[in-house]
C-alpha cells in the first residue's frame, strides 16, 4: 500500500478539478491490480442530518477494501472522515489538494477511535504523506 502513497503523494496533480484528480488517483489503484468504484453509495452519514452520502474512490483487490475520500481544499471535510468510519475498509486514505499534512493529521486523529483501519493522510501540495499507527489497528 506505501508503493501506492508514494506514487500518489508524488504525481498526482491537485490543480485539476475533483473528478479529474479522483480519475488520477483511480488509475493508480487500477494499475496496481485494484478493481475500483467511484462515487461508492452510503445511505446514512452520521452527522446527524441521516441524509445519504457518496465515498469518492472504494479500491478492491481481493478482500482488501481501500476507500478514499478527496477533498481539494485545506481541510480534509468532517464529513469525509465520517464517511471513512462508517463504511469500516481496510485502509482509509483521506487526501487534501491544497493543504498541509499537520492540520489534517489533527482533524483525523478525532476519529481515530471509531477508524479501526489503517489510516493515511496525504497532502498533494506538498507531496507527503503519513500513516496515523495505533496498537489495536490491523
Amino acid at each position: 500500500m506505501e508503493k501506492i502513497i508514494i506514487e500518489i503523494a508524488g504525481t498526482v496533480n491537485p490543480s485539476l478539478k475533483h473528478d479529474e484528480t479522483v480519475g488520477q488517483i483511480e488509475q493508480i489503484f487500477r494499475k496496481n491490480g485494484y478493481y475500483t468504484t467511484r462515487e461508492y453509495p452510503i445511505y446514512k452519514i452520521k452527522d446527524g442530518s441521516g441524509r445519504a452520502g457518496r465515498i469518492d474512490l472504494v479500491a478492491r483487490k481481493g478482500k482488501l477494501r481501500v476507500v478514499i475520500e478527496y477533498d481539494h481544499h485545506n481541510l480534509i471535510k468532517w464529513k469525509s472522515f465520517q464517511k471513512m468510519v462508517q463504511i469500516k475498509p481496510d485502509v482509509a486514505i483521506g487526501i487534501t489538494g491544497t493543504g498541509l499534512l499537520g492540520p489534517n493529521i489533527e482533524r483525523a486523529l478525532k476519529y481515530e477511535k471509531e477508524l479501526k483501519s489503517k489510516l493515511y493522510i496525504v497532502s498533494l501540495k506538498s507531496k507527503k504523506y503519513e500513516e496515523l499507527k495505533r496498537n489495536d489497528r490491523i
